[in-house]
């Protein structure tokens, strides 16, 4: 977006700059796959990779340096550890600080890329001049992740939604996990650094704000990245359980990462209720985040309560024999988990 306000996006036909920004902390398990599968990607247009490693105490920045001294392709790499470990949010501040790129493309150290990534979202910001963030699909992995082709140009899919789509609840495809995303820098230039609170919900925080400055495109049928399962992950996968033990370990991770996000909600409602305040059509958005994190925060606070209103906030209602049934199921972690694990298909 330009001084006057218009959109501002690479002109149809020119593959757009793009910076790759790989964050990382502690992975050196995993960081050399990552790194690896950046390199070889190919891409028609300029690109560079920014390796910001938030201090680690691993071996993963050496890594990192291996691999970048080693590498003769035709990519700028730049490599930076921070000094001390400023979480996620200021890595990302510091890798964006590094870049030159129109667009940065974000990746997780313990991730893997899709080899058509760059060229797909190169390809989807082309077809569709204005927008602001860029993403698509991921496979999920846990050993080696298995190689999926990805459809010809002429087959690729998009979905385009702008904020008063999603406020409207209409794109229920649009997902905006960090690790396929990429945004226009403006995301950057307009809204300044990502409040370092912004531990956990960092995509968030940049998705609503490329939200608040044009449209999203979702290459609906694209696979972007090969996203990695391990015992780190801050998120949690419940569709994965298969014991009582797993329904606990789910459901503690994710009230845990819920908790983890409370911080988060101030500096990004802080952030909407400001640009609304000069653009009063963005309200739909301000609203639907504030019943979003109301319902965060009741899902990462819900053991806490007493029994009775955990009961008012299950929504529970009807007559006490269709009641009581529901009721028992919150009355503890345990009997939640004996019940998701032997009632639910």
């Amino acid at each position: 977006m330009d001084d006057a306000g218009e959109e501002v996006s690479p002109p149809a036909g020119t593959w757009p700059f793009i910076s790759v920004l790989m964050m990382s902390h502690n992975q050196q398990e995993y960081i050399g796959a990552c790194l690896e599968s950046i390199l070889a990607m190919p891409y028609p247009g300029q690109l560079e990779v920014i390796c910001c490693d938030d201090c680690s105490d691993d071996a993963s920045f050496e890594i990192i340096e291996r691999i970048a001294a080693a590498y003769r392709g035709p990519y700028r790499i730049v490599t930076h550890r921070c000094p001390t470990n400023g979480r996620v949010a200021v890595n990302m501040n510091t890798a964006v600080h590094l870049a030159r790129g129109d667009w940065f493309m974000r990746v997780d150290g313990d991730d893997v890329m899709h080899p058509d990534r760059a060229r797909l979202t190169g390809l989807a910001i082309m077809k569709h001049p204005g927008v602001m963030a860029v993403s698509g699909c991921l496979i999920p992995f846990e050993d080696e992740p298995s190689a999926v082709q990805n459809p010809a140009e002429t087959a690729l899919e998009y979905r385009v939604a702008d904020r008063h789509d999603f406020a409207e609840g209409k794109p229920g495809w649009l997902e905006w996990w960090g690790c396929m995303m990429a945004m226009h820098r403006s995301v950057f230039e307009i809204f300044g650094d990502l409040p370092a609170e912004c531990a956990v919900l960092d995509d968030t925080m940049f998705a609503t704000r490329a939200l608040l400055l044009g449209r999203f495109v979702i290459v609906s049928n694209g696979v972007m990245i090969y996203y990695r399962r391990h015992a780190a992950n801050i998120s949690s996968d419940r569709t994965r359980c298969r014991s009582v033990r797993d329904y606990l370990r789910a459901d503690a991770a994710a009230r845990d990462y819920y908790r983890r996000g409370i911080p988060c909600h101030e500096p990004i409602l802080r952030e909407l209720e400001a640009y609304t305040h000069d653009h009063p059509d963005c309200e739909d958005l301000l609203r639907y985040f504030r019943a979003r994190f109301a319902e965060l925060r009741r899902q990462a606070l819900f053991w806490q309560k007493p029994w009775k209103e955990r009961i008012a906030d299950a929504r529970i209602a009807g007559s006490w024999w269709r009641k009581l049934p529901w009721a028992l199921r919150v009355s503890c972690p345990l009997a939640y988990a004996l019940a998701a694990r032997f009632l639910r298909k």
